[in-house]
């Protein structure tokens, strides 16, 4: 699942293969471990370090999991979602060096919690025509509804209808671009009923109508 290695250059990659199961790869620089006070610690899961890359694979535990999937697929774009991916890295480099050793206590009930968050947000992002409720995404996250409400703000940074009408305007705004639809069939398919109550959402997030985009 999680695989880490010394080398010269800093990245952070998604890598899915078809019929294999997705992995996160992180690649640091050896100074940066060192920086960080965790070069003894690190050094001290490989036999030698004679070679110029060293790889530790280990079994991802639900946390990691949970970690992965959202770098999967970050809520948030641009600067952050850099910001965000290279705070999920340390947190996996982290977890990789101590928690085979027990120095990490994990919460399964916490770490479970957020699988459903992300796999709720999923659902959103894969039918954005679908009418979602609050009470739905609360019964799929195996949550009260105002559990629901406070736990998806605080992973996530935005309610979850927030979320979601963000990405129905966004989805929106490039069916106008790229697929040249009409203000109506682009309000359908994200699933707005009202073509009114679409443009008045979209000028509100984008600052002009989505007339101006045909």
């Amino acid at each position: 699942m999680t695989a880490i290695a010394v080398r010269e250059s800093l990245a952070v990659k998604r890598s899915i293969c078809p019929g294999v199961r997705p992995a996160i790869g992180l690649a640091l620089p050896r100074a940066s471990i060192d920086g960080l006070g965790l070069g003894d610690a690190f050094r001290a899961l490989f036999k030698t370090d004679a070679l110029d890359a060293a790889i530790v694979s280990l079994t991802a535990s639900p946390r990691v999991q949970a970690v992965a999937a959202e770098m999967f697929s970050p809520p948030i774009a641009g600067n952050a979602a850099q910001l965000l991916l290279s705070a999920h890295a340390a947190e996996i480099v982290v977890h990789a060096l101590f928690s085979e050793r027990g120095r990490i206590a994990f919460d399964p009930a916490a770490d479970l919690q957020r699988i459903r968050l992300q796999s709720v947000k999923e659902q959103m992002d894969a039918d954005l025509a679908y009418p979602w409720s609050i009470d739905e995404l609360a019964r799929n996250a195996g949550l009260s509804r105002r559990s629901f409400n406070q736990k998806f703000q605080m992973a996530y940074g935005e309610s979850a209808i927030d979320y979601l009408r963000g990405q129905r305007l966004d989805a929106a705004r490039a069916l106008l671009i790229h697929r040249r639809l009409s203000v109506t069939e682009a309000a359908y398919r994200v699933g707005y009923a009202h073509p009114a109550n679409f443009a008045t959402a979209f000028r509100r997030r984008f600052g002009h109508s989505p007339s101006r985009l045909q």
